[in-house]
């Protein structure tokens, strides 16, 4: 038997990048999938209509009352999750004093809030099973600042550390929570990193790099084998932990 057969996972931002590869995986071993994503209506009707994924809503993440009635069209609709992932993120460099407090903002709505929104919404129906995983995307960046981030680096630092303290809350009721905070991705969020300047710029910090592949940019599906780790039963060890998935590139930082 798939090891997520039955279940039902929630996954946000599941339609590119990381969110793609965790919606697949999760789909390929018996999970029925729903996602949330800021992509046209249409486009996800698409995807359920090709079996990619069960259903989908588009939605802002950063508006709490839209992502609460989401949520619940998708319950109605597939099943309650028993799997959240709260992947949604954005990214833009926002050096300072130059970069507009807007934008400062909008990381903190939709990478921070955003991801405590989805949270809430979920939690009512985990917590009268009192069961449920629940899986934060980070970042390295959360770990390590980085010039020129504050933003991003800050929404991230801040998942990392929600995910560690809703732990500590609701493990005791059956919800069990856990960080992954990934590396350099090829996804289309560092899409403007891929170019001859930004990978020069990251031979730079991986000169001393762990990883006998010697890639500039890991694969998402590596990815989603570390959150379907997370997601199922056999890592019930684990609760609140913030796992780094960034091939060492942060151990020779």
């Amino acid at each position: 038997m798939s090891r997520f057969a039955a279940k039902v996972a929630l996954v946000t931002g599941g339609t590119s990048g990381i969110g793609e590869a965790v919606s697949r995986q999760l789909t390929a071993e018996g999970a029925r999938v729903t996602v949330l994503s800021n992509v046209p209506q249409a486009e996800l009707d698409r995807a359920a209509k090709d079996g990619a994924i069960a259903a989908g809503r588009h939605v802002d993440i950063a508006d709490a009352s839209a992502v609460a009635r989401a949520v619940e069209e998708l319950a109605e609709a597939v099943g309650p999750a028993d799997i959240l992932v709260n992947n949604a993120a954005i990214w833009a460099p926002n050096p300072v004093p130059e970069s507009p407090l807007s934008l400062f903002d909008r990381h903190i709505d939709v990478n921070l809030k955003g991801s405590f929104y989805v949270t809430q919404a979920v939690l009512p129906a985990m917590l009268a099973r009192r069961a449920g995983s629940i899986i934060f995307v980070g970042s390295v960046s959360g770990i390590a600042g980085r010039a020129g981030d504050s933003a991003y680096s800050a929404s991230k630092a801040g998942v990392a550390m929600l995910a560690r303290t809703l732990a500590a809350e609701l493990g005791p009721r059956g919800i069990r929570i856990n960080c992954v905070a990934p590396g350099s991705v090829a996804t289309p969020l560092t899409a403007g990193l891929r170019t001859p300047e930004g990978e020069r710029a990251i031979a730079a910090l991986m000169e001393n790099h762990p990883s006998p592949r010697g890639a500039f940019f890991m694969d998402p599906a590596q990815m989603a084998e570390v959150v379907c780790f997370l997601a199922d039963p056999r890592s019930s060890a684990l609760h609140g932990a913030v796992i780094v998935a960034d091939e060492g590139l942060t151990a020779t930082m």
